[in-house]
């Protein structure tokens, strides 16, 4: 029986969105890493040492009080150093869509009712008491 590969997924395009939080070679190696490559695959692409991949990367981890290469590149996420290019592109599209159901309609020429839900002092009282 041979042994089975890796399933293969594809890697998101990813982006420094702010380039003056990190150094240069620090900002390529996190980038790579945020983008889903191992380590000997982001030495292998900048052509340095892995050992220096990681130091890099523990630098970093040090910068954002990160405690794992996972919580490093969320914490870029959280924090906006991180954009995706195609991603981007699809959330301006999916939050576009509330904005065309609200367009009158062509047939009846009205919004469709806006519902709100406010609670008022008394419903209010009755949770705390």
């Amino acid at each position: 029986m041979g042994r089975r590969q890796k399933p293969h997924y594809p890697r998101m395009e990813v982006e420094l969105a702010d380039e003056t939080l990190l150094p240069p070679r620090r900002a390529e190696v996190v980038t790579l890493a945020a983008r889903g490559l191992t380590t000997k695959e982001i030495a292998r692409e900048l052509g340095i040492d892995p050992a220096t991949v990681n130091w890099h990367l523990d630098e970093a981890r040090d910068q954002f009080h990160a405690h794992s290469r996972v919580d490093l590149i969320s914490q870029g996420w959280m924090r906006g150093l991180f954009r995706a290019r195609v991603l981007a592109v699809f959330m301006m599209g999916i939050a576009m869509i509330p904005a065309l159901r609200s367009r009158p309609s062509p047939v009846t020429a009205h919004r469709p009712p806006v519902v709100r839900t406010t609670i008022g002092r008394h419903q209010i009282r009755s949770v705390i008491a």
